[in-house]
């Protein structure tokens, strides 16, 4: 199984430390693995980086873009997605500052929810603890000036 913690970062350092994502990722490490003092420190700074999941928003995406599926519903705020043939399954969780996405076979349901939430909102942060991964789930394009 996999899971994504999906975070919304505020513009300004979306933009500052796009390709230098691994430096979100061991803020939020550390938080995790953080007692005390420490940790009430990182979770200023992580609330000064993050914004709060636009969660109304959101909902009124990803219902309107899987309501036609057929393996799409809803259960006490989570909402579930799993391919017929059953070898994908995606359930999403919106928390106030965070999304979690567990997900399980390959990656088609997961990916389908990936897409709702970029349609949202750029910024934000898809991050695996587990396995050690992360992206933007909206890349920022880079200007090229000639």
């Amino acid at each position: 199984m996999r899971t994504y913690q999906i975070f919304l970062i505020e513009d300004e350092f979306a933009h500052h430390y796009y390709g230098r994502e691994k430096l979100f990722f061991n803020l939020f490490l550390e938080y995790i693995q953080a007692k005390g003092g420490l940790r009430s420190i990182l979770q200023k700074q992580i609330e000064y980086v993050t914004k709060t999941v636009p969660v109304i928003q959101l909902q009124a995406v990803i219902e309107q873009r899987l309501k036609k599926k057929m393996n799409f519903w809803s259960q006490n705020g989570k909402y579930y997605l799993e391919k017929t043939s059953g070898t994908s399954k995606a359930a999403l969780t919106i928390e106030g500052e965070s999304i979690i996405l567990k997900s399980e076979g390959d990656a088609e349901a997961e990916t389908a929810f990936f897409e709702c939430i970029r349609k949202c909102e750029s910024g934000f942060l898809a991050i695996d603890f587990e396995h050690e991964k992360y992206g933007w789930l909206k890349p920022i394009k880079e200007r090229k000036f000639v």
